[in-house]
C-alpha cells in the first residue's frame, strides 16, 4: 500500500551522523476549553551505554494512554531499527505491537494485536517511529521528495512525502 502525504514542514535539523545525533527531551500539554480535559506528552531520544538509541513517546489524557519506543542504531549514516514497541490503552481500541529487527537473519518478527509478524528485512526498512528521524534528516538536508519503507502490521508500506513550502 502506498501513502502520499503532502507536507508543509518547518523541521529542525537532526543530522544522522553519530557525532551529531544528540539526546533530547520535550514535554507537551494540551487543554481543551470546551471540554474539561487535558493531556500531556513527552518525546525523547536517549543514547544507551551499548551505543544504541531509544526514541520514546508517551502521551496520556484522562483514562487513555499511548506509549511508543524504538530502539535503533546508526551505521554509516543509516538508521537500523532494533526493536519497536507500541501500546495504546484506555478508551477506544487497545493495541499492542512488538517487533524485533534481526539484521543478520534479515527478518522482522514479532506480534501486532496478537497476530504473528514475519517479514523480510532489507536495508532501509524502518519502524513507525524511526522513519520520523529519517524524515527530519532528509528535510534538513534540503530534500523535497522522500520515500520510506515502514513496517505496518504484517506488511511493509511505502510512505511518500513532499515538501510543498
Amino acid at each position: 500500500m502506498r501513502r502520499a502525504l503532502l507536507l508543509a514542514l518547518a523541521v529542525l535539523a537532526l543530522p544522522l551522523q553519530a557525532a551529531d545525533l544528540k539526546p533530547f527531551s520535550a514535554s507537551y500539554t494540551a487543554d481543551w476549553k470546551q471540554l474539561p480535559m487535558s493531556g500531556t506528552a513527552e518525546r525523547s531520544l536517549v543514547k544507551n551505554a551499548n551505543g544504541t538509541w531509544d526514541l520514546n513517546f508517551k502521551a496520556s489524557m484522562m483514562i487513555a494512554s499511548l506509549t511508543e519506543q524504538s530502539t535503533l542504531r546508526l551505521e554509516n549514516d543509516t538508521l537500523l531499527p532494533q526493536k519497536y514497541h507500541f501500546e495504546r490503552g484506555g478508551l477506544g481500541k487497545a493495541k499492542k505491537v512488538d517487533l524485533n529487527f534481526d539484521w543478520s537473519a534479515k527478518k522482522v518478527t514479532g506480534s501486532d494485536r496478537g497476530d504473528a509478524v514475519s517479514l523480510p528485512l532489507n536495508r532501509g526498512v524502518l519502524d513507525k517511529s524511526s522513519y520520523q528521524l529519517a524524515l527530519q534528516h532528509d528535510v534538513a538536508a534540503g530534500k523535497k521528495s522522500m520515500t520510506y519503507q515502514v513496517v505496518d502490521g504484517d506488511e511493509i508500506d511505502t510512505y511518500d512525502f513532499r515538501v510543498l513550502g
